[in-house]
């Protein structure tokens, strides 16, 4: 209520501002657009009359018209994604009618030509800072349920690791790397202008017998694929300024469409996906895993010192269960979307629904979302206010199953894949009826995997609401004033039941959980700008404004056990005997920033950007709470000078920014001294005391990172080839680390700024229009990044961490943070063969074991670097392809020189499970390590990752309805597949891989979720 008073007298006082002009003498101004070199005409071309905000779309016949234009003559330009801008002069007379032809030519990029900037936009031509987008009707093909996927493999320095093949999963972003160590790399999102939360909506799952629960699923998914009008990414500090303090990481800035000028269109689009894991875990089938004992046994009876004895055939079952195609399935995925849109030059709408439906290809697994979204703009006085309203309603509902994230010597679905006794059965039928099979009664650590399937339920909720209201009003023709009021309100519910039948329950007697969680977002922007054209020679486009925002989470968690029955599940917590202490919290976080940008260009050969940007955020400590971020950013338009006249370049440009930027990664309270609650017995008194569990630390401040941008964009042949090279250096200082403190202390560490990171890189892009004629274009491009890191200083020492999973690796970690290093490189004991005892041997310098530089003794081993997780190549390769009525596209991408730490075949890969009597990976049919050999971390484990996977292909085919069939105007059927080849020397599932094992962890693949192989077929049909 508080803000409604301050803005409704605005509003009012500026309405009262605009009565006066509606009596100015005003014409019409119409026209038609169409492709240059087809001469069809162009719908969805934007024609925008310069210096002012006034703007509208041409129909399908590629027509136009502006009414209630004041008199006199006005520049009119036209944009559309894939064609060169034009300009044209119309003159309008009181009450009369002016024409404007446009005929567009086609490029080679597909890019906006008007980009989003932050707090604004800017014309391609004037950008001066890193900035790339992606063509949302272009990138949204195939099984996509989230933004993230649209802008995977099509931009250059963008690296997208999806964690696993679960339905919705959450996704690794890093944009020219990764700049922090203890705090985010996540970049920054902002929708529709308002900032937004990528924090997990859900809470945590649970883990089985002390493994790490799964990761979160991505937030993301509010938002309906079909409903992004854009997408752009700032990359550099210089663009990234604009948001200061969250800028560090990079910025994706996501436009959701509006209505459209024109007679009211319905647009239905259906697809129905499936898809199968594209790979499986090999282990031995039951006749192969009998036939191994069987062989060790009568090894064993010639030397007791070998082999097993032969209680292990005994132990042997009759079946012959295959572990990895029981737990998964031919998974099917249906999606739905209905669109509303239309309007005129003064009011226009869009409204959508969206369902969705994806199973895992796991069984028991999948998610579902339900979503509605409105979008409205409305112009009054001659169009010099404008309102817009957008509102995007979702519920997700996640469907989840127990698999590891990290573990150890129990585990969940997949853990238990590898290593159940294939002779045994999925389920027995006894005097008690048809029940799963597990080893024995009550809790077991070796578990039925489709038992876990399906008796543990573990459901997700999300409801989210995300929206903003804006008002412009233009002062005069080049001041505008705006207000952008914005939230993010989202409310998860997680519900967990362990039944007592299960072993992963019966320990607790049936366990049950719910948590709650609530996170709200409010923000406010108020926001002048001024924009003029000097005669074409100068031109001003400055940007001033406030902005507040406040994010308030809560979460509170219930969990009972001991159960006499399960059939209440999660719905009657007070049931269990025993009731575990709720858990609650709230968080309240602020930021308050004060912000400017200025563009100045002259004579469309010179432009120049200052940003400035003064952060303030609650969670740092008195006197370090504001910063101030800066950049600076100039553009030379070469192709424009007379001395490039007869070069071979239609554009050529070169760009130089600097900036510096944020990353605001310490939770709220970071430096205050906070308390926690624990749990005392005086005598038979329960006592609760409270204790510091965080000492103060009054210098904590912001992670800052500054960068410097070299760019190059170029065109040739009339910009049918087309691209740019770029070269960076990012330079992170006051890395956020949690530092031992002095002791006696009630902690141990606290969140300090301590240590510099610098990452430097190489991005080629290269896109080409090959083909442009009447019924035939083919466009395709190509971009290619070169990216290093090192850990310039991390306050002495070095950190270890990337926890290593599995039976016998407890204490273990693979990667090292040390000066002069790759961030996450691997680090151990290098691998030098076997001997003929079957035991491992190691490099070595020294020792009482080490001999000829070689040891089977792992204290002696010599441990050094081994591998580096970072691609030292990433690459992205699309094409389109449009004959007559039929398309096609391709998605190809690819990362090179990493390694990967194949974590499943370190633990699994060995033959000794079947001391255990459990199962194993085939390769350990033909490894020299012997039985009785644990499993030891070692560089044998680090595999080159590197690979070339056809992400998607699409087939399409477009036609008119007859009229007699209805008021529908076009169909496009299309099939498309996703993932159909990987090209890999990589022995795993997938060589994109995530575990959450610490700090910068990368590159660990621990029994991941498989990927799926998908197959798509769909309609979409227009009215």
């Amino acid at each position: 209520m508080r803000l409604v008073r301050h803005v409704v007298p605005i509003l009012a006082f500026l309405s009262v501002m605009a009565i006066p002009l509606a009596a100015q003498g005003t014409g019409a101004i119409r026209g038609e657009v169409r492709d240059s070199v087809t001469k069809q005409a162009l719908a969805g071309v934007i024609i925008r009359i310069q210096g002012t905000q006034r703007e509208t779309q041409t129909a399908p016949d590629g027509s136009y018209s502006f009414a209630d234009v004041p008199s006199g003559t006005v520049t009119l330009r036209a944009t559309r994604i894939g064609f060169g801008p034009q300009t044209q002069s119309a003159t309008v007379s009181n009450g009369g009618s002016a024409e404007a032809q446009f005929a567009l030519a086609p490029q080679a990029s597909i890019l906006e030509p008007v980009v989003v900037t932050g707090y604004g936009t800017t014309r391609r031509e004037a950008i001066t800072g890193s900035v790339a987008t992606v063509d949302p009707g272009t990138a949204n093909v195939g099984v996509i349920n989230n933004a993230n996927q649209m802008i995977q493999g099509r931009v250059a320095g963008v690296e997208i690791v999806q964690n696993n093949g679960e339905p919705g999963a959450g996704a690794q972003v890093r944009i020219r790397g990764s700049t922090s160590i203890g705090a985010s790399n996540e970049p920054l999102y902002v929708i529709d202008g308002i900032p937004v939360s990528n924090d997990p909506t859900q809470g945590e799952g649970l883990g089985v017998s002390g493994t790490s629960p799964s990761l979160a699923r991505s937030p993301l998914a509010l938002l309906n694929p079909s409903d992004i009008g854009s997408i752009t990414i700032l990359k550099d500090a210089s663009a990234t300024a604009i948001y200061g303090s969250r800028g560090a990481n990079g910025v994706i800035l996501i436009e959701t469409k509006k209505g459209t000028v024109g007679s009211s269109t319905i647009e239905y689009d259906a697809y129905v996906a499936t898809a199968s894991p594209a790979k499986r875990l090999d282990v031995l089938t039951g006749s192969e895993y009998s036939a191994f004992i069987q062989s060790q046994v009568a090894l064993h009876n010639t030397n007791p010192l070998k082999g097993l004895d032969s209680s292990y055939i005994t132990a042997l079952g009759t079946a012959n269960t295959d572990w990895a195609g029981a737990t998964t399935r031919s998974a099917v995925t249906q999606n739905q979307n209905l669109r509303f849109s239309g309007g005129s030059d003064v009011t226009r709408y869009l409204a959508s629904l969206n369902y969705m439906n994806q199973q895992g290809v796991a069984l028991s697994n999948g998610m579902k979302r339900y979503q509605g979204r409105l979008s409205a703009t409305h112009q009054a006085f001659n169009s010099r206010l404008r309102i817009g309203l957008n509102v995007t309603a979702s519920q997700s509902n996640d469907d989840y199953i127990t698999f590891e994230n990290t573990g150890g010597f129990e585990g969940g679905v997949f853990e238990n894949v590898a290593t159940f006794n294939p002779t045994r059965p999925i389920t027995v039928t006894d005097s008690t009826g048809t029940h799963f099979y597990e080893i024995g009664p009550g809790s077991q650590s070796v578990r039925n995997p489709v038992a876990l399937e399906k008796q543990l339920s573990d459901f997700g909720t999300t409801n989210r609401t995300l929206g903003n209201m804006s008002a412009d009003f233009d002062l005069t023709t080049s001041l505008t004033a705006r207000i952008n009021v914005g939230v993010d309100k989202s409310t998860g519910l997680r519900q967990i039941y362990f039944p007592r039948s299960s072993p992963a329950g019966a320990e607790f007697g049936g366990l049950a959980r719910q948590g709650n969680y609530s996170s709200q977002s409010r923000t406010l922007q108020a926001q002048l700008t001024f924009r003029h054209d000097f005669g074409g020679v100068h031109s001003f486009d400055v940007v001033g404004a406030y902005e507040w925002t406040q994010i308030d989470r809560d979460s509170v968690i219930a969990e009972a056990r001991n159960f006499l029955t399960d059939l209440f599940t999660f719905n009657n917590m007070g049931a269990g005997t025993v009731q575990v202490n709720p858990v609650s919290g709230g968080v309240t976080d602020r930021w308050i920033s004060f912000l400017s940008r200025a563009n100045y260009g002259y004579k469309e050969k010179y432009f120049l950007t200052g940003v400035v940007r003064y952060d303030g955020r609650s969670s740092f400590a008195e006197g370090h709470k504001w910063t101030l971020f800066p950049g600076i950013s100039g553009s030379w338009h070469l192709s424009q000078e007379s001395f490039m006249s007869n070069s071979p370049f239609s554009d050529l440009r070169v760009r130089v920014g600097y900036g510096v930027v944020g990353n605001p990664g310490a939770p709220a309270y970071s430096s205050l001294v906070t308390f926690g609650n624990e749990k005392y017995v005086f005598g038979t008194t329960p006592i609760t005391a409270f204790t510091p569990n965080n000492i103060g630390n009054p210098n904590l401040t912001f992670e800052r990172t500054s960068q410097v941008d070299v760019g190059v964009d170029y065109g040739l042949m009339q910009n049918r080839l087309s691209g740019s090279i770029e070269y960076y250096i990012k330079n992170t200082t006051d890395l956020l680390l949690r530092h031992k403190v002095s002791q006696p202390s009630a902690v141990q560490d606290r969140l300090e700024n301590i240590g510099s990171v610098k990452n430097h890189g190489i991005e080629l892009t290269l896109d080409a229009l090959p083909i442009s004629r009447s019924n035939f274009t083919w466009r395709a491009g190509i971009n290619v990044s070169f990216e290093r890191n090192t850990a310039q200083n991390i306050g002495g020492g070095a950190i270890s961490f990337g926890t290593v999973s599995g039976q016998g690796q407890s204490g273990q970690n693979a990667e090292r943070l040390a000066s002069g290093y790759a961030l996450g490189a691997f680090y151990g004991p290098v691998y030098v063969g076997v001997d003929s005892a079957g035991k491992q041997q190691f490099s070595c310098s020294s020792g009482t074991t080490c001999v000829s530089g070689i040891t089977t003794d792992l204290k002696d081993a010599t441990r050094s670097v081994i591998g580096n997780p970072n691609p030292s190549m990433t690459l992205g390769f699309h094409s389109e392809i449009s004959k007559g009525r039929f398309d096609f596209s391709m998605l190809v991408r690819g990362a090179f020189g990493q390694d990967v730490f194949n974590n499943t075949a370190l633990v699994y890969s060995t033959k000794g499970n079947a001391l255990q009597q459990k199962n194993f990976l085939r390769d350990a049919l033909t490894d020299p390590i012997g039985l009785h050999e644990p499993s030891i971390f070692s560089s044998r484990w680090i595999e080159d990752g590197s690979f070339l996977r056809l992400q998607n292909v699409t087939l399409g085919y477009t036609f008119d309805i007859p009229k007699g069939l209805g008021s529908a105007r076009t169909a496009r059927l299309y099939v498309s597949g996703d993932n159909l080849l990987l090209l890999t020397g990589y022995s795993g599932l997938d060589p994109e891989v995530y575990a959450n094992a610490g700090l910068v962890s990368r590159n660990i693949d621990y029994l991941s979720y498989p990927r799926p192989r998908t197959v798509t077929a769909g309609v979409r049909v227009a009215f």
